[in-house]
């Protein structure tokens, strides 16, 4: 890798249909439109095109572009994510920035979807090995798969046959009913055995786009929500899988969104918000765009949006636990709570056992002042759903009786019991920040905020909640839509939130969208 990058030196380049000028910082396209980079986003852009498709690691990076400074994993994080949010708007897809994990990054032009071979000894040619090993049989698929209702948006929509006013071959039917069914189970077998059908479906009929890019899209729930350990080789199969439906299809919508889903970080929400309504433009009918869409505005706290969006992506498709229960937080967190209350009443009658509707049903109860209803729905132990240790159970009564009785003691107990927990998992980590500050414990929200967002203080790990449910949350893609919920709003109303909101990226994400917050709002 070359020294330190001099962008008063550096001549003008091309990226698809922009111009590259670093001197002037640049980005300048052939109708006019300009964007400027920040000093450090264009020499990491133009250290990766330098590259020319190979890949540049971080180490190389600090050397080239911070002067060979330390430098932490969310200063490099966030320049890839600004330059990931430019190739998607200026840009126009022209290009993209890929993870290698473990290994660095590379920058892709427009058409270049191939796979240089890497160091017979480098990581990325020991995941392609361990790929091969495993061919993707059924056990690799469930360790890596994650559930499908805990996708980085928040909230999910599946695979729609493309064109439902064409007749669907005989021989394709029963497979895609079979794999909707599957999929709607919200649980890594049920994803396992979706993974499969799309496999056999791009079999029987290879010229396909949107199967190839159904399958790209449920690798990348793999690689995002799986085991880190098999993240490498699920990624490679998303990434040929997209490939070829791309080659098929080259604005293919599954194809797109599963490369978003692949390249998902915490401040990614413009480029997905950009990317969603395009293909809705054209294509309304990509359930999976809505699904996305509307988890983006929750995540910016636009909740108001999103129940909105939210109730007209309800009525497309079957009805999935996930859609089920996240439209209940939406409306909940759009203050349209006896709609909220309906939503929920509705998902429990279709899923009454599922766990991601039942803890929200509890939740709900346990925030809007019915936290005895909570406490009385927990106790009723033969309608729990299966699967879940029964401390994980005993943690969430210590809350509601604590916020039953606001005794210090009890409020304690339900805080030492629940930050313990919150080491372990980011899942738990997301459900104690809230409980703090329902229980009017706002520093250690804030306390347990900057572990989770920053990993300052206080250690987070990927692992959601229990090894058992094989669910993980990347450290570079956590979630930010339980800032806007009811749930915390003792942390919206302290002077903290406005420096942790602009150290997130969501004061950049307000300002280059003209948009505001529900909660900026008389």
């Amino acid at each position: 890798m070359e020294s330190r990058i001099d962008l008063a030196h550096e001549p003008v380049f091309r990226l698809g249909p922009i111009e590259v000028r670093p001197a002037l910082r640049q980005l300048a396209r052939e109708d006019g439109s300009e964007e400027v980079l920040e000093p450090r986003v264009m020499q990491v852009l133009v250290a990766l095109a330098r590259a020319n498709g190979a890949i540049v690691s971080r180490d190389d990076l600090t050397r080239s572009c911070w002067e060979g400074r330390v430098v932490g994993e969310d200063a490099i994080n966030r320049v890839v994510s600004r330059l990931r949010r430019a190739a998607e708007g200026i840009g126009q897809g022209g290009f993209r920035i890929e993870t290698i994990t473990k290994v660095g990054y590379r920058l892709l032009r427009e058409g270049e979807g191939g796979t240089p071979a890497p160091a017979p000894d480098s990581p990325l040619a020991q995941a392609r090995a361990e790929a091969d090993r495993l061919r993707l049989d059924r056990r690799a698929m469930l360790a890596g798969a994650g559930l499908a209702v805990l996708t980085t948006t928040g909230a999910i929509g599946w695979y729609r046959w493309s064109q439902p006013h064409k007749t669907v071959p005989d021989d394709v039917k029963p497979l895609l009913d079979q794999a909707m069914a599957s999929i709607r189970q919200g649980t890594p077998e049920g994803l396992s055995q979706a993974t499969g059908l799309f496999r056999r479906l791009t079999e029987l009929h290879p010229d396909q786009p949107d199967t190839w890019g159904a399958l790209a899209i449920a690798y990348a729930i793999g690689a995002g929500g799986g085991s880190p350990r098999n993240e490498a080789a699920m990624r490679m199969r998303a990434e040929q899988a997209a490939a070829r439906a791309l080659q098929l299809n080259p604005a293919n919508p599954y194809a797109r969104l599963s490369r978003a889903m692949l390249d998902a970080a915490t401040d990614s929400w413009l480029r997905d918000e950009r990317l969603c309504r395009s293909i809705l433009t054209t294509r309304p009918d990509i359930e999976f765009a809505w699904g996305m869409l509307s988890g983006v505005l929750l995540s910016v706290g636009r909740c108001r949006e999103a129940a909105d969006t939210f109730v007209q992506f309800w009525g497309k498709g079957l009805p999935d636990p996930s859609r089920a229960y996240t439209r209940a937080v939406a409306l909940w967190a759009a203050d349209r709570l006896d709609e909220a209350d309906k939503a929920m009443e509705e998902a429990m009658a279709l899923f009454p056992t599922h766990f991601a509707v039942w803890f929200t049903r509890f939740y709900l109860l346990l925030y809007t002042g019915r936290a005895a209803d909570a406490l009385a729905m927990s106790r009723r132990t033969d309608q729990r759903p299966t699967g879940i240790p029964a401390d994980n159970f005993a943690m969430i009564e210590d809350v509601a009786q604590a916020m039953i009785t606001r005794a210090r003691a009890d409020i304690d107990r339900a805080m030492a019991s629940n930050l313990a927990a919150a080491h372990k998992g980011a899942g738990f980590a997301e459900n104690t920040m809230q409980f703090a500050a329902a229980l009017g414990r706002v520093d250690t929200a804030f306390e347990v905020a900057e572990g989770y967002y920053f990993g300052r203080g206080f250690e987070v790990g990927e692992l959601r909640f229990q090894p058992e449910q094989r669910v993980w949350t990347r450290r570079a893609n956590r979630r930010t839509r339980l800032l806007f919920i009811p749930s915390t709003a003792a942390m919206r109303s302290d002077p903290r939130f406005g420096k942790l909101v602009e150290e997130i990226g969501l004061e950049r994400y307000w300002r280059e969208t003209g948009s505001v917050p529900d909660y900026r709002k008389t």
